[in-house]
């Protein structure tokens, strides 16, 4: 196990997020800067420092960060994603579908690949509600979700269309953070407080001692409320509506996929996330249950995508114990994975076959083979449960489980016909 460095630019910026000044550490401006662009080619330097509210000099050092790092290209001015030069739409891509699995009782949601325009039409039924009351209350769903992200813009923008769709006004979306000290349970007090919610879908802090203030919250609240890609604290007395992805089914497609390619010696990688525990704990209980079928030699976590050090140790560790895949988790852990084995003289996937975990900057970027959560399913479920759960108040909890999307991008390759 490998714990993660510190970054060498300790300084923090500050912004303003819904009139609340908040400091960005220089890691969460990384993620942000890498966030922004899976869904724009290029960043600048001046609309980045605005941002972010600090200097173009401290934005200029984040981008030589991740640049150093293999992560983005730098151009005048600013930077863009490395590319491979191979236009992404005309790229083979297969597709496992996802399915998904409720308890007590089955969702419906439809599989569809998170790129799909946002303007799309949600194909569930959902219950239709009168639209604004005669005394002027607009119906909205709360909803608090945290930033910076890959992921949560289009589930928000899914979440939107679903809403529209039900009679409501739209969605009332607060950002929170990943960081320890977000406001969490201020959030959803405000929203619960606000007479135009009906209904709550929130992700609250995964750090302990926010999070343990959120559930706290979320235990009091007077509307429904959907907790969404979290589990409720082991031993917590809160008990409300979830819908996750399946975590434990993904890590299982991806094993499947490799052995079905004649890989059996595979190592593992993971990125400090709110997920990662869950997918390195299903990681390591299929290899322990896989009876032999599978050797990983090592496992590495904590290591950030623009952690050079940190991704020179994991490829040091491939090439030294000969395994022939790794599973990596995130997207950019496994660029920056690929971008050092290159320069080791090793290729993807001839000699270093490589699955990720959320893959959302890949497509723009490198062709790897990802494990991904369809943003569609989530907001829809989420939406259908919350929407369950408004209409019927004592209905039994429901726990919701959204499998993963498998997309083959070729960067597995197939050792038995070797």
């Amino acid at each position: 196990m490998m714990s993660q460095p510190k970054s060498r630019d300790s300084r923090n910026t500050t912004t303003v997020t819904d009139g609340v000044q908040r400091d960005y550490l220089p890691a969460e401006r990384r993620d942000m800067i890498l966030s922004l662009l899976t869904r724009q080619n290029v960043v600048t330097v001046p609309e980045l420092a605005k941002l972010f509210s600090t200097t173009e000099i401290t934005v200029r050092r984040d981008l030589g960060e991740l640049a150093d790092a293999g992560l983005v290209r730098r151009i005048r001015g600013g930077a863009m994603s490395v590319g491979d030069g191979i236009d992404p739409s005309a790229r083979k891509v297969t597709t496992t579908k996802s399915a998904v699995k409720a308890t007590p009782s089955a969702a419906s949601a439809t599989s569809a690949d998170s790129t799909a325009t946002t303007g799309d039409l949600p194909s569930a039924n959902f219950h239709i509600i009168k639209g604004p009351t005669a005394d002027g209350i607009h119906p909205s769903i709360g909803v608090m979700l945290p930033e910076p992200s890959f992921f949560w813009p289009g589930v928000i923008a899914y979440m939107e269309t679903a809403v529209k769709l039900l009679g409501f006004e739209g969605l009332i979306v607060h950002e929170s953070s990943y960081d320890e000290g977000s406001p969490d349970a201020e959030i959803i007090k405000e929203l619960d407080r606000d007479p135009n919610v009906f209904g709550l879908i929130v992700a609250p802090n995964s750090h302990p001692q926010s999070g343990q203030k959120a559930w706290e919250q979320i235990k009091h609240v007077q509307n429904p409320i959907v907790v969404i890609e979290r589990d409720q604290p082991l031993f917590g007395s809160c008990y409300v509506d979830s819908v996750r992805t399946n975590h434990p089914y993904g890590v299982r497609k991806a094993a499947v996929h490799f052995l079905d390619r004649g890989h059996t010696r595979i190592g593992a990688a993971f990125s400090e996330t709110p997920t990662s525990a869950i997918i390195q704990k299903s990681w390591r209980e299929l290899v322990n249950d896989s009876d032999g079928r599978i050797v990983c030699p090592f496992i590495c976590d904590g290591i950030q995508p623009y952690d050079s050090h940190g991704v020179d140790e994991i490829v040091d560790q491939i090439i030294d114990t000969d395994v022939t895949a790794m599973l990596v988790h995130s997207d950019y852990l496994a660029i920056a994975i690929a971008q050092v084995l290159q320069r080791r003289g090793k290729r993807v996937p001839d000699d270093v076959s490589l699955i990720s975990i959320d893959g959302f900057a890949t497509p723009s970027s490198r062709p790897l083979t990802v494990l991904r959560s369809s943003a569609r399913d989530l907001a829809e479920t989420a939406i259908q449960t919350l929407d369950h759960r408004i209409r019927e108040a004592d209905a039994a909890i429901q726990h919701v489980f959204v499998d993963p999307m498998l997309i083959d991008r070729g960067s597995v390759a197939d050792r038995t016909r070797s």
